[in-house]
């Protein structure tokens, strides 16, 4: 029932954005067939924002998507995806608290008769994402990054010097970690295969490390393949940079410990999330779907996982590309108990997982993505054959997959 309603209430916003959008495209912005649609389309989106906190609309190659679903095409959706992608515009983002008045700059923004510049001055409850050059962005003026390889000593110093801080639970300085996300996002946007840049799977011993920056690459990739762009696909990368910044809590030998976990070490790795999301709260410059990705990143597509929420939550999108990021590079390297797998093996164990544990939607497009990334392409550790064998469930006994 509350999808029902959910799916009635984008309905009306979408309906009133579109027709909003035609008559600002026919007439001036202070005309009655102008005006009129502006309280119509803020009453919807402060009805749907009743179900969620913000709501973001993705626009994809001519595409619309709802929270990281693709949306079926219709006329309204084909109107504001083929408006908003004439203005360079990748998504759509409101927040509770919206008004009229920030509804009426949107629509002058969106048909072109304001700058960005008075959004972002003036409209609190709604953002742009910019196809080229968003609100934030810096990965146009960073040096290239096309691999783990390409950091500089200095970089990679710094890097480690922030997880280093995240470990001491002090106090963390984001500046060197959100220059580098922009060094990654400006080679992969020149063709750089973000397969290459993933951290070599030698460096086992320092996994935690190793891992995070990873999984932020990969959410990289998979934001660059939804149209994210600007501070948002900065954001998404930071997030995967973090998520996992929970497991400073966590005792070493419980993190590194072979085979099944006892109950009393299970209890105290599933209270992680929180432990993450609390400490990344009173950080500064942490984005907050950062907070999310590190509280939901265990949660499970189906909410079977941990922590325990009720059951009308709603995930974050970015944790959910999340998750699919973790499960992939965690199931590709060595662990303390088990041997890293192959693509076959792994993209077979997702697609088995797909719909409980992972968004099926958007484990379909990472693997799509990957797949194409890695046509010519063999990274040690990972072989991209077709046909993956079938792996015993004791493998995951006592473990969520991407744990």
């Amino acid at each position: 029932m509350t999808d029902d309603i959910e799916r009635h209430q984008l309905s009306a916003v979408l309906t009133s954005l579109s027709h909003a959008l035609a008559a600002g495209a026919l007439y001036a912005p202070e005309h009655p067939r102008v005006t009129a649609q502006i309280p119509r389309l803020a009453d919807s989106l402060v009805t749907l924002l009743q179900q969620r906190d913000e709501v973001t609309l993705l626009i994809v190659k001519e595409e619309l998507l709802y929270q990281g679903k693709p949306l079926e095409k219709s006329q309204h959706t084909t109107r504001i995806a083929r408006i908003c992608g004439a203005k360079n515009i990748g998504f759509l983002r409101f927040s509770a608290g919206i008004d009229n008045a920030e509804i009426a700059l949107l629509l002058r923004v969106v048909l072109g008769l304001d700058a960005l510049e008075a959004l972002q001055n003036n409209a609190q409850h709604i953002e742009i994402g910019d196809v080229d050059v968003a609100p934030g962005e810096v990965a146009t003026e960073s040096r290239a990054i096309g691999s783990f390889e390409d950091l500089s000593a200095e970089e990679l110093q710094n890097l480690k010097a922030f997880y280093q801080s995240a470990r001491e639970k002090a106090p963390l300085d984001t500046q060197d970690m959100a220059s580098i996300i922009a060094g990654f996002i400006t080679a992969f946007r020149r063709e750089a295969n973000p397969l290459l840049a993933l951290v070599p799977l030698r460096m086992e011993d320092e996994y935690t490390f190793t891992h995070s920056v990873n999984v932020g690459i990969l959410n990289v990739a998979q934001g660059m393949s939804l149209g994210f762009s600007g501070q948002m696909l900065h954001d998404v990368g930071i997030a995967g940079m973090v998520h996992d910044v929970g497991k400073i809590f966590v005792d070493n030998e419980i993190i590194r410990k072979p085979g099944a976990l006892s109950d009393a070490d299970w209890e105290k790795m599933k209270a992680h999330p929180s432990r993450g999301a609390q400490y990344l709260m009173n950080q500064e410059g942490i984005p907050k779907v950062a907070v999310f990705s590190a509280f939901e990143h265990h949660m499970r597509y189906d909410l079977g996982g941990y922590p325990e929420v009720p059951k009308n939550w709603r995930l974050n999108v970015c944790s959910q590309m999340t998750m699919i990021s973790d499960t992939f590079d965690a199931l590709r390297t060595r662990r303390a108990y088990k041997e890293p797998w192959d693509f076959a093996k792994i993209s077979g164990r997702m697609l088995e997982v797909a719909g409980t544990q992972l968004n099926p939607h958007l484990t379909l497009n990472f693997l799509k993505t990957l797949a194409k990334m890695g046509e010519d392409v063999v990274v040690e550790g990972i072989s991209l054959m077709a046909g993956a064998e079938d792996r015993p469930e004791s493998e995951f006994t006592g473990r969520c997959v991407c744990e």
